[in-house]
């Protein structure tokens, strides 16, 4: 083999002269003039994509043209070659007459050749180890006979030897431990990598200090409270209320024990999941006698925070704008436990309501929609488990809907979160209580008449079983819940290329009641039967419901993501239940939905009444997508416009909107549209324009025939759809 030694530190570079020509038919212009690049061709790439070599040269389109630049340029390709290994690679380019407009147009044209492969790997300074390390190490390594060589294998390898021996005692093993020699001819290349090892380590005695948010450290100032538990020295300062069992059972290494980053790595996951530091940080203070001195600081974050917010979107379709006051504890009692209480409200400015427009205005009183909700929400970090948590949560809501109804909504729930690894996490919500109490407007008895009995079988000219129907929707109702969610997604991954996130859901309403109704509550009640729902005289619902999602984000180039959604959800009622409560059925319109429809308005189905889709489906089939480009500022914050499409619908699951697979062809519904993105640092500001293409509510649903500039559905919101 033909040597030429090379010796790395942490990585190596070969860099061999190009040999390559520019040939050029006639002569450069003037000095003093301009001459632009109009195009630039790339062929015989193959291990390299025409974006990456572009990436990195300084020559590119529509700006002037160097030939000193242009031949860097060249020479930065074979350099780029020569990192992937291909050090035949021959780079030749030419460069056109200067055309009448002033502008050249540049080839480049890559003959790569066969790569250099590596024959020989040796490794030396391994003797220091054990055996049984020495194999586990070797065993996993980057660098293999027959492969291809490159630089990123070496980087790779000694990226993958600091991590291996990090976890063995070696702590302060770091770039200048790995060397290696490589002796290459153009198509070999022989590996020598020499480890040097540091001094083997423990952890020796540790502190753990919690600053004092407000003041500095001073134990002659700030108060100072000590204490030794669990081998740990733990010091306070000021007035903080933390949980020495938090600090501990949070804390993953003790002295004694041979160091390892990935102790260190989960005991900083395990506090930063508490959402109660704003810095968390491991320092190496000292070494003596084969012990590493460590201290771990955590500072907190302030302990109350309130937070007003004003929102304005247009749900219902005129303009809807309130104001939202949140109050945080983030350490109630000590042990991290978080302590949210908000409340909304909310109001259409006018009192305009196409929900409406089948219904003459002297039957009902124009009136403002609004919406008012106060909730609870306490978080208790489970010590023995960090990272899961039980929640318990309370809300109320009131909202005057825009069909002529009035919601009331009480609600408590209790839960637990636990995380399976560093991507997924699963949440059961095993008790949950809702009551749910309807009042009917002045004319919502001929709304339901006109717009909504006929969707499901009722005859609005019986006046019988109209009333009936009306008594049943409008009664108050129980929902007792027991619900499972997963959740997965590589957001935190920091060698992700494209985000994704999966969502699923299962629950199961009203088994409780049922065995309180069978068992317990045996009295006869007014206007039920033994076979109605009921405990007390209350009705309550008895349904299965299930849904998964799937979204991703993937940046295609710098300023513009390719984005998309998947959501599939069904419902359906058991045991002494025929119905689904509209409060927890599917919904389809609006700006997080289907953009060409209005809030909660498409649906079910091909029906053309805009007030039924405002009582929900039992089963929701959806696909969203969006190309965003971001290609200005506004206020230092990213902004651009999206282009969207939307395929989706709504359905029940029988009668004349029920979902068959012929309905499914007949009744998908499809929008696309374009809006503005204005960045903001709470997410950015949509304005989305959206267009019908195909409505199944209309005889001739393509609308594409009939397309109008001016004939959108405008929606707006605050941050990204999906």
């Amino acid at each position: 083999m033909c040597a030429t030694a090379l010796i790395l530190s942490c990585f190596f570079a070969v860099i061999l002269l190009p040999s390559w020509c520019i040939a050029q038919s006639r002569s450069d212009p003037e000095p003093d003039t301009e001459v632009i690049v109009k195009k630039i061709s790339i062929s015989g790439n193959r291990i390299l994509s025409k974006e990456e070599i572009l990436a990195v040269i300084s020559t590119s389109k529509k700006n002037p043209f160097s030939a000193d630049f242009f031949s860097r340029d060249i020479a930065l390709i074979k350099k780029l070659y020569s990192y992937k290994g291909f050090f035949r690679t021959v780079v030749d380019a030419t460069v056109s007459d200067v055309d009448e407009k002033n502008r050249v147009s540049v080839e480049i044209l890559i003959q790569e050749n066969a790569p250099a492969r590596i024959d020989s790997v040796r490794y030396e300074g391994l003797n220091v180890i054990a055996d049984s390390l020495k194999t586990r190490y070797l065993q996993k390594s980057r660098l293999k006979r027959d492969s291809i060589f490159t630089v990123d294998h070496l980087i790779e390898e000694r990226d993958r030897t600091i991590a291996f021996f990090n976890e063995y005692g070696y702590a302060f093993m770091h770039e200048d431990s790995i060397r290696v020699q490589v002796d290459t001819t153009d198509a070999l290349a022989g590996l020598l990598v020499n480890v040097s090892f540091p001094e083997s380590l423990e952890y020796g005695p540790m502190q753990i200090v919690v600053h004092d948010p407000v003041t500095k450290d001073d134990p002659a100032k700030s108060k100072l409270h000590t204490s030794r538990i669990d081998s740990l020295d733990i010091a306070v300062y000021g007035h903080q209320n933390i949980s020495t069992k938090l600090i501990t059972n949070y804390t993953t290494f003790r002295p004694g024990i041979t160091t390892r980053k990935s102790l260190e790595r989960k005991t900083l996951r395990n506090f930063g999941s508490t959402n109660l530091f704003s810095s968390i940080f491991i320092r190496n203070d000292s070494v003596r006698q084969g012990k590493l001195y460590t201290s771990i600081h955590l500072e907190p974050k302030p302990k109350h925070l309130i937070e007003p917010k004003i929102f304005v979107d247009n749900r219902y379709g005129g303009l809807f704008t309130g104001t939202s006051v949140r109050y945080e504890n983030k350490n109630l009692f000590g042990g991290a436990e978080n302590l949210k209480v908000k409340t909304d409200f909310g109001m259409q400015l006018s009192n305009s309501n196409e929900l409406l427009k089948n219904l003459d205005e002297s039957l009902y009183s124009k009136y403002r929609p609004y919406e008012l909700a106060i909730s609870s929400n306490l978080l208790v970090p489970d010590l023995k488990k960090p990272g899961d948590m039980y929640a318990g949560t309370l809300e109320y809501s009131r909202s005057r809907l825009p069909i002529l109804l009035d919601n009331q909504k009480a609600l408590l729930r209790l839960s637990y979160n636990t995380r399976i690894n560093e991507k997924s996490r699963l949440n059961l919500d095993f008790f949950e209580l809702e009551l749910v109490k309807k009042d009917s407007l002045i004319g919502f008895k001929e709304l339901f008449k006109t717009d909504l009995a006929d969707r499901i079988g009722i005859d609005p000219t019986d006046a019988v079983a109209v009333d009936q129907s009306l008594d049943s929707l409008l009664q108050t109702n129980l929902n007792q819940t027991i619900r499972l969610q997963y959740f997965h997604s590589n957001r935190n991954d920091p060698s992700r290329k494209t985000i994704y996130t999966w969502n699923a859901s299962v629950e199961a309403v009203g088994a409780l009641p049922y065995l309180f109704d069978e068992y317990i509550d045996t009295g006869d009640y007014e206007g039920f039967t033994n076979d109605d729902p009921q405990i007390f005289g209350t009705p309550y619902s008895q349904f299965f419901k299930a849904s998964g999602q799937f979204s991703f984000a993937k940046d295609i180039a710098e300023g513009q993501q390719l984005a998309g959604r998947v959501f599939v959800g069904a419902m359906t009622p058991y045991g002494k239940s025929g119905e689904t409560p509209e409060e927890r059925r599917f919904y389809a319109g609006g700006p997080n939905s289907m953009r060409g429809w209005l809030f909660n308005t498409l649906g079910p189905g091909s029906s053309s009444s805009d007030a039924a889709g405002t009582l929900g489906a039992d089963i929701k089939i959806e696909g969203n997508m969006e190309y965003r480009l971001k290609f200005f500022k506004l206020f230092g914050q990213p902004s651009g416009i999206a282009f969207f499409t939307d395929l989706g619908n709504i359905w029940d699951r029988n009668g004349p909107y029920g979902l068959t697979l012929q309905s499914f062809y007949r009744d998908i519904a499809w929008d696309a549209g374009i809006g503005l993105r204005v960045g903001s640092p709470i997410g950015p500001f949509r304005f989305d324009f959206g267009y019908k293409l195909y409505d199944p509510s209309q005889t001739d649903p393509w609308q594409i025939s009939r397309w109008n500039i001016g004939d959108f559905t405008f929606n707006f919101g605050i941050g990204d759809p999906f």
